[in-house]
């Protein structure tokens, strides 16, 4: 059975190669059937608020349909049309504008101003003495008198060589030039045709596929598939709302901007890249490239064609590079580099449709995967939540020995956090995994020097100019009495950086704290007790640490029998029954988890007995 097992395990990555394939070859060869399926999903998700609108003002579900669908097809219809006109007209006028073209054509291959021609000419020259190209009367003006003259003198005439001269065919009847234009016609009235009916089925037939989805899938998972429904429904109409939000104030500021340049046919060019921008990258491109052309066939001079390119990558620059990266990101779920990825991917498997999909496909994947655990791999490749969690990547870089990026983890956790959560949440639970993985033998040595090093450095430069910064609330008196605090690292080096966070973390409240540096355990409690301390916190960082704390709790009892003793085992996981158990009910007055519940335990010890050391 094991054997089986452990077979069937070893073919589980070669399975998952072979479904991902065979689910691409589906997409691939099936998409004449697919790609209007989604566009009619993606319609339908666009206009399911409005007809539950007017199915609420009682006027029945296909009657809402009808209704809405009606005004679709015509705003959409009617924006074809004038579209068509528009653009029709501006191909019209284009021969008016022949001429200037042409100057400018012209401006670019031969430039103007004495300086520049001079330049050209001279590089010509250069070029045909280099080359051998050019006229025979060109190439002499740049020989020597005498080279000319031999030149001349061995100069044969020759014949010119007849040329053959083929007569090649390339009419194309009137019929076949009919039948592709026909051809392309039914196919795409086709796909039109299918859209429109699968999208009046969806919308009459909601509740009913919503409900087989649920019987096919989410039997006995009914909690998981209503979750995956609707967080996918909200997010591609979130998508949807955001992407037009964005698109309309793009052509609406394009628009406005063209019109006060001057370039002809202003609002029709808005329009136009409102909705080319619905093709992701491409279309993008195509709606700035047009009105840049035609400013550059009508105006003369340089002057209102640049402004007008100006004016598109200026807008185009605020659009993609502020507000499309952080409204994408937070409405759809997924991560900007997925959206770049899936419009290449899907580009590649349905075409332009494909590009048009991609982003709302990519969201229902990603939500997929994140509701079911044998898909969970989509919802970590697409989706915007961090990899890692903010320790494990502090570890990670110290692990690869990468010092600069993991204080960049630590001062990135900061700006959001105070320094006492940076230590609680990333710190301690980082050196906690490495001592784990210490404990396992998975750790070398050199690595484990590295990582204690790197993090000694950051809690004592990190830590003391927070600290410094920081407004703590302090008593004014605490920095002439209070209680004396020293913290004992229970075995090794970890134990130790944890002890040097908690001393640092109660001077900046004002308190006398000190860490003791490791060594034996009798050196420790002898500075202890030269210190003449009232709390002692034993600092064990597990696993592993219960016992070495105990034995150094019952040390300092027997050298100190009044002292408060505080066990700190850093970890909030852990079972605190069992631990206090083991302790001992003898070893100390209370255990700690958390660096935060330390904090509030000395606050508690000093104000049931405080102390009164008052200078003179």
């Amino acid at each position: 059975m094991a054997a089986r097992s452990k077979r069937a395990s070893e073919l589980s990555p070669l399975s998952a190669v072979i479904t991902i394939g065979i689910v691409i070859t589906t997409l691939y060869f099936g998409k004449d059937v697919l790609v209007p399926f989604a566009l009619a999903l993606l319609i339908s998700f666009l206009l399911t608020a409005p007809v539950t609108w007017l199915e609420s003002l009682k006027l029945g579900r296909p009657l809402s349909v009808l209704i809405v669908l009606s005004i679709a097809l015509c705003i959409g219809a009617g924006a074809l049309w004038v579209g068509a006109q528009q653009l029709s007209e501006i191909v019209s006028n284009l021969p008016h504008y022949q001429e200037n073209i042409r100057r400018k054509i012209e401006a670019v291959r031969n430039p103007k101003g004495p300086a520049l021609e001079k330049a050209t000419e001279g590089i010509q020259q250069i070029t045909t003495l280099v080359t051998g190209d050019g006229s025979p009367a060109e190439r002499e003006k740049n020989l020597s008198p005498a080279n000319v003259a031999r030149k001349r003198a061995t100069k044969t005439p020759q014949a010119p060589a007849p040329v053959p001269v083929e007569v090649v065919s390339h009419r194309t009847s009137t019929l076949q030039s009919l039948g592709l234009i026909s051809t392309s016609l039914a196919r795409f009235l086709g796909v039109a045709a299918a859209v429109i009916v699968l999208t009046i089925f969806m919308l009459m037939k909601r509740t009913d596929l919503r409900n087989r989805l649920f019987r096919l899938w989410g039997r006995g998972r009914l909690v998981v598939a209503t979750t995956a429904l609707d967080d996918a429904a909200t997010r591609v109409s979130r998508y949807l709302l955001t992407q037009s939000l964005i698109n309309t104030t793009f052509g609406t500021l394009l628009g406005f901007g063209l019109y006060f340049i001057g370039v002809p046919y202003a609002p029709f060019w808005g329009v136009l890249a409102a909705l080319l921008r619905f093709i992701p990258y491409v279309g993008t491109w195509v709606a700035g490239a047009c009105p840049v052309l035609l400013a550059l066939a009508v105006f003369e001079g340089w002057t209102k064609p640049l402004l007008t390119l100006g004016l598109f990558v200026g807008i185009e620059a605020v659009t993609s590079g502020l507000a499309e990266p952080w409204l994408y990101a937070t409405r759809t779920g997924i991560s900007s580099l997925a959206i770049l990825v899936s419009a290449a991917f899907w580009t590649l498997l349905w075409g332009p449709i494909g590009l048009v999909l991609s982003t709302p496909l990519t969201v229902c994947l990603a939500v997929v995967g994140r509701h079911v655990p044998q898909l969970e791999f989509l919802y970590i490749l697409l989706g915007d939540e961090p990899v890692l969690t903010p320790e494990a990547h502090y570890y990670q870089r110290l692990l690869a020995m990468d010092e600069d990026e993991a204080a960049e983890v630590a001062e990135r956790f900061l700006d959001k956090s105070s320094l006492t959560e940076l230590y609680d949440s990333v710190l301690i639970p980082a050196l906690s995994l490495a001592e784990r993985d210490r404990h396992e033998d998975r750790l070398d040595e050199q690595r484990q020097k590295f990582i204690h090093r790197s993090t000694k450095e950051i809690i004592e430069e990190l830590g003391e100019r927070t600290l410094a910064s920081e407004e703590r609330p302090v008593p004014a008196n605490r920095r002439e009495s209070g209680l004396t605090i020293r913290c004992i690292p229970a075995r090794d080096d970890a134990d130790e950086l944890v002890g040097l966070m908690l001393a640092q973390l109660l001077r900046g409240l004002g308190y006398d704290a000190e860490a003791i540096s490791l060594g034996p355990v009798d050196s420790m409690l002898d500075q202890l007790v030269r210190a003449e301390a009232d709390v002692l916190f034993v600092s064990a960082l597990p696993p592993f640490a219960v016992t070495h704390a105990r034995a150094v709790c019952r040390r300092a009892r027997q050298m100190r029998p009044d002292l408060k003793v505080i066990v700190g085992m850093w970890d909030p996981t852990i079972q605190l029954d069992r631990v206090k158990e083991r302790l001992g009910p003898d070893c100390s007055e209370a255990v700690m988890t958390t660096l935060a519940q330390a904090e509030a335990e000395v606050r508690v010890l000093e104000a049931a007995n405080p102390l009164t050391r008052h200078s003179a």
